[in-house]
């Protein structure tokens, strides 16, 4: 990895955390027009508010975990890199999926869900340890 990368090799961080960040801001608008203004696709659609601000909320956390990763300016590597990627979109997608079924979700939402987990888990863990580790040399 050329550490001269003015990203430090990690733009993926960044793309995925404004995209975290949109998909956010487009949750917000749901919440306003479920909660204030009660518009019936929206109230039709969602069907637990509180998941859906769950959804808000995570991906916003999401952005901020990118975001401050990727501002460390510390190459990650790509084991990690990909795997933080991927959660901290499903993560928060597991509260969506919530949010718009009126009862139990599918068949497919746990095995979906227990993937997400571990692969952010895996991710920000290893992530972690990389510039841990890096923060200890001399």
């Amino acid at each position: 990895m050329d550490t001269t990368d003015r990203h430090a090799g990690n733009v993926l961080l960044l793309r995925v955390g404004m995209l975290s960040l949109l998909i956010a801001l487009v949750l917000a608008w749901c919440l306003i027009f479920v909660g204030l203004m009660r518009l019936d696709f929206a109230v039709a659609t969602f069907h637990h508010v509180d998941k859906l601000l769950s959804a808000h909320l995570d991906f916003l956390m999401m952005t901020m975990l990118l975001l401050g990763f990727y501002a460390v300016k510390k190459p990650i590597a790509a084991y990690a890199r990909i795997p933080m990627a991927i959660g901290s979109i499903t993560n928060p997608l597991c509260f969506l999926i919530e949010s718009v079924y009126p009862e139990h979700p599918p068949g497919w939402f746990v095995p979906f869900a227990m993937t997400s987990v571990t692969l952010t888990t895996i991710g920000y863990g290893m992530a972690s340890i990389i510039i841990l580790r890096w923060t200890l040399r001399e």
